[in-house]
């Protein structure tokens, strides 16, 4: 299996709002104007989304190469400037009956168990809907980042 027709039709320009959830505070979303822009990659085996938000007026960016394989699992590199400064985390998972995908990965806190990190792409259309999740060791899920894209 390649990467969908719902995903593929994901490309060109996005413009959106991002929400970041900072649940530890006590105004905990914070909404900045969000760009995104997806491109097929390697022939169309990948697909890439390239995307930038504001935090405190500062411009942070990220982005995710996702691949599918024959069986629908998928697998996935994610980094950001914000949330996963200088590491590429690798995640792995499903695709979806809407043709989107359901990716997990993991990373490190200093001095406690690895924390899950899931990620959705949910296409719906001239929209599609970003969503990370914080995962705690226990296994307690709190969306992290909400990002839904209109076609520009």
């Amino acid at each position: 299996m390649a990467i969908s027709e719902q995903l593929v039709a994901l490309a060109g320009h996005w413009t959106g709002t991002n929400r970041l959830n900072l649940s530890f505070e006590p105004d905990p979303i914070k909404e900045s104007p969000s760009n995104a822009m997806v491109r097929t990659r390697a022939d169309g085996t990948c697909l890439e989304i390239e995307y930038d938000w504001i935090y405190e007026g500062k411009r942070n960016e990220g982005f995710i190469v996702i691949s599918c394989g024959t069986n629908g699992e998928t697998n996935a590199a994610w980094t950001d400037s914000w949330h996963s400064r200088n590491v590429l985390m690798n995640c792995e998972g499903t695709t979806t009956g809407s043709g989107g995908v359901n990716l997990k990965g993991r990373y490190k806190v200093e001095g406690h168990p690895d924390w899950g990190w899931r990620t959705e792409i949910v296409p719906n259309g001239d929209s599609f809907k970003y969503l990370m999740f914080n995962v705690s060791p226990e296994g307690h899920e709190e969306w992290a980042v909400e990002t839904e894209f209109k076609r520009v």
